[in-house]
């Protein structure tokens, strides 16, 4: 379903690239690594909130940054197994990871502030459907850009 609402959406161009290149095929490691990166998050965000009595936001905001960082190392290892030239490539490469990631936190942080202050879900079950929606952005800006000469 979320798929078929990005082929929908989605620029043409983006699609054709994923097609042309292959990329799509990474879409199950992506989507492995960004669920153990999503149990980190859960995690901390309600170890943060229940135990050491942070505001939830500023708990999600703390626990999307470590999973971010977790899902950077994770998804070159093992979703792309991808070597950088140099030394300073992945330095780059990780800026370009968090700018990227940038946005899915925003898509992130607006669904888990809507989901748990206005519809009145719990942040920790907000944090998961947020999750889930941030994940086709993050793909397809990851693959786009982060490790577009992956593949």
């Amino acid at each position: 379903m979320v798929m078929h609402i990005a082929l929908r959406i989605l620029p043409s161009s983006i699609l054709d690239n994923l097609i042309a290149k292959g990329r799509w095929r990474f879409v199950f490691k992506f989507a492995f690594v960004g669920a153990t990166g999503a149990v980190i998050n859960l995690t901390l965000l309600w170890l943060l909130t229940a135990y050491v009595h942070i505001y939830y936001i500023i708990s999600a905001l703390i626990a999307i940054e470590i999973s971010i960082i977790w899902n950077f190392f994770l998804n070159t290892r093992a979703t792309f197994n991808y070597d950088f030239p140099e030394g300073t490539a992945i330095v780059r490469a990780m800026a370009r990871y968090h700018a990227v990631s940038f946005g899915g936190m925003l898509i992130n942080l607006s669904a888990l502030l809507a989901f748990t202050e206005v519809a009145g879900i719990h942040y920790v079950a907000s944090e998961f459907l947020a999750i889930l929606i941030a994940f086709t952005f993050n793909y397809l800006a990851s693959i786009n850009y982060v490790w577009h000469e992956a593949g």
